[in-house]
């Protein structure tokens, strides 16, 4: 097992910078999820861990050593890509074996990993079988069993889920937990959906335009979002924003925006000391915003434009003085016809806010 160091790295192509000062500990034993939309450097900088691409400028180390100048296949790491890139003409066993092969491990040994990880990822049945006959999820565990027999010192997943239909992505995700919890090995996972990025890593790195934007728990990342772009990436439905004022009075603050104020008391108040008279982004998270059908205090006044059923719940479309607000967590049952007049209350110290020219969050 090993911890994974880039300090200060740099990736450029002419004059665009791909990855642009990228400095990040992966500790070991840790599984850490890179996300971010498509172009933003997460794909490079993990293909610059594996070797795969050259970097620019800064160090990589893996462990005590580092790696820069190392050729993949004397980094000590496992890559599962998206594509799988099974020997179509080899056996599930065959491919599994493939790597401790080409190293001139002993057949014993190789029957002994192999042995061990389709225990691990039940693929004892299929291992006479060619990729052909595989469906997409048997495939994927076969990719992952690549990666367990080498015994590798780090796990480098590219989008390996992104081939697969919703259901079968989200019985794979729970595999994967399943897999680090058994085979506790530094892994480093990209991929641009958020849901995989929050329920697979135990810290999420979420990357824009080249360069990384905040570094975190799930947790930290989704109540403390450190710029507004990580607060709209992070949270489904998104995050809505709206362009708010700070007024003090004399238990707190009013923050005015479409359609009404909220006031905040001095105690919720965090990131508004000293923000008397600015112009603000208010951030309000859908799970967190509460509908009411008659007046009530505090609330922000609108109308029902949409709704969309969801089963257990719906989700409400509102505008409030040409700002579109979303609101989930509605009960089904629940009639809103558009045109509806609605009040919007938002949970007690749950409001974000964000700088308008910069788009950090005060704090």
């Amino acid at each position: 097992m090993a911890e994974v160091v880039l300090r200060d790295v740099c990736k450029r192509y002419g004059s665009y910078n791909a990855v642009d000062n990228v400095n990040l500990t992966i500790r070991d034993k840790e599984f850490l999820v890179l996300v971010g939309p498509s172009g933003c450097g997460k794909s490079t900088t993990l293909r610059m861990i594996a070797g795969l691409e050259d970097i620019s400028d800064g160090t990589i180390a893996i462990g005590d050593q580092t790696v820069n100048d190392l050729p993949p296949r004397d980094r000590d790491i496992a890559m599962v890509f998206q594509n799988y890139a099974l020997y179509q003409h080899m056996t599930v066993y065959d491919n599994l074996a493939f790597g401790l092969r080409n190293r001139k491990v002993s057949e014993d040994i190789i029957k002994t990993e192999i042995d061990r990880a389709v225990d691990i990822l039940g693929l004892r049945d299929l291992l006479k079988r060619k990729p052909r006959e595989l469906s997409g999820g048997q495939q994927q565990r076969v990719a992952l069993g690549r990666c367990i027999v080498r015994n590798a010192k780090v796990f480098l997943f590219d989008e390996p889920l992104s081939n697969l239909d919703a259901k079968l992505r989200a019985h794979m995700r729970l595999e994967l937990k399943r897999l680090h919890r058994r085979v506790e090995t530094t892994a480093v996972y990209v991929t641009h959906d958020q849901v995989e990025a929050m329920t697979l890593g135990d810290r999420v790195v979420v990357m824009n335009n080249s360069r990384i934007e905040q570094v975190g728990t799930p947790w930290e990342i989704y109540s403390r979002p450190s710029t507004r772009f990580v607060a709209s990436f992070i949270g489904s439905p998104a995050m809505n924003f709206l362009d708010g004022k700070v007024k003090r009075n004399g238990s707190g603050y009013h923050i005015h925006a479409p359609g009404g104020a909220f006031h905040v008391s001095n105690e919720s108040a965090r990131g508004l000391v000293g923000q008397d008279g600015r112009d603000v982004i208010v951030g309000l998270r859908p799970e967190h915003i509460r509908l009411h059908d008659s007046k009530t205090d505090n609330a922000l006044h609108g109308r029902v434009e949409l709704t969309e059923q969801l089963g257990a719940e719906q989700l409400v479309e509102v505008i409030a003085e040409g700002a579109r607000i979303m609101v989930s967590r509605v009960e089904a049952e629940r009639e809103l016809k558009p045109g509806t007049p609605v009040y919007l209350t938002v949970e007690p110290g749950q409001l974000r806010y964000f700088d308008q020219a910069t788009e950090q969050a005060l704090a």
